[in-house]
């Protein structure tokens, strides 16, 4: 489905102003470019001081599947690691090798993290993340998660998809507009909203017995 516009309440994330400058004149490359803005995305989520990226992740991340027209795990393993290289070569991004079975790690270069790779160190193996495998066209509902919910990962396409199957289209959609109003940004949260309306009723997006952002929690 083609994408339809910023809802209200659209999420923003902030992008160092270079990449959209000297950078953009050098990257020649747009699996590169697609790569390095998906990069900053998925860093821009993550929680904590330590903020980085593994290659399992990108390799398990829907968008990039779809963007790179890769439905060949081996190829996109290629085609990050050549982004990610090359990138690093730029000096877009930090590489910190990881110790014995530990993956290593991409960090965004900015004066923040070169002092935080200074210290970090890497002794458990990260999680593992099983490859994003592109199963044709999908719904709108999974672009309109990740725009205003956060990262789309397998086990929340999967629980997207089981929603696909239970409720209406539109009732996910208006769902997830609610949870953004309401600046809860969840499945569960969304998911407890369209179980609401199934059992007590739907009428003009909002359940008939309760009102305020407690009837869903």
């Amino acid at each position: 489905m083609a994408f339809q516009g910023f809802i209200k309440g659209v999420r923003y994330i902030p992008v160092p102003t270079p990449v959209f400058g000297e950078l953009l004149e050098e990257i020649k490359d747009i699996n590169e470019l697609k790569i390095v803005l998906r990069v900053i995305r998925l860093i821009h989520d993550k929680k904590g001081l330590e903020r980085c990226v593994t290659l399992d992740e990108l390799l398990a991340d829907r968008v990039l599947a779809t963007s790179l027209n890769s439905s060949n795990t081996d190829l996109r393993r290629t085609q990050i690691l050549q982004a990610l290289q090359t990138s690093q070569d730029r000096n877009v991004f930090i590489k910190v090798d990881g110790k014995n079975t530990s993956p290593s790690l991409y960090y965004l270069n900015t004066e923040f993290e070169r002092q935080t790779v200074r210290n970090v160190s890497i002794s458990e193996p990260q999680s593992e993340f099983e490859p994003w495998e592109p199963v044709g066209e999908r719904s709108n509902i999974y672009s309109l998660y990740e725009q205003n919910i956060g990262i789309l990962t397998p086990i929340v396409a999967e629980k997207i998809g089981e929603a696909e199957q239970r409720y209406p289209l539109e009732w996910i959609e208006e769902a997830i507009s609610e949870a953004v109003s309401l600046n809860s940004r969840n499945w569960r949260y969304i998911s407890r909203i369209l179980e609401r309306w199934e059992i007590e009723g739907k009428a003009d997006g909002e359940s008939r017995k309760h009102t305020g952002k407690a009837r869903y929690i």
